[in-house]
């Protein structure tokens, strides 16, 4: 099984080491594609998906803040819904 605790780690250290979000985009689908029959839950699936699109380009890009955020709550074992504004940057 593929929880979200595991994927909370490996998506820290690559925020921990900068790597372009488009990058972890890519990534975070590839997770996808390799665990899709062991995925924890809908939560970690929905997660997964969500962060894909910031391959898509800037407007879906997540930043190092927030994808941080998301690494430690997932650690945790806090609930997280990329849909509320704790995971979403205040409009300037």
């Amino acid at each position: 099984m593929y929880t979200r605790i595991q994927f909370g780690q490996e998506l820290k250290s690559k925020v921990e080491r900068r790597e372009d979000v488009t990058v972890i985009g890519h990534w975070t689908y590839s997770i996808y594609l390799k665990y899709i029959n062991e995925i924890e839950d809908r939560v970690l699936d929905n997660i997964l998906l969500t962060l894909n699109t910031m391959e898509d380009g800037p407007e879906f890009a997540f930043s190092y803040k927030i994808l941080n955020k998301i690494a430690d709550d997932l650690i945790a074992g806090k609930d997280v819904d990329l849909n509320s504004d704790e995971y979403r940057e205040p409009n300037l």
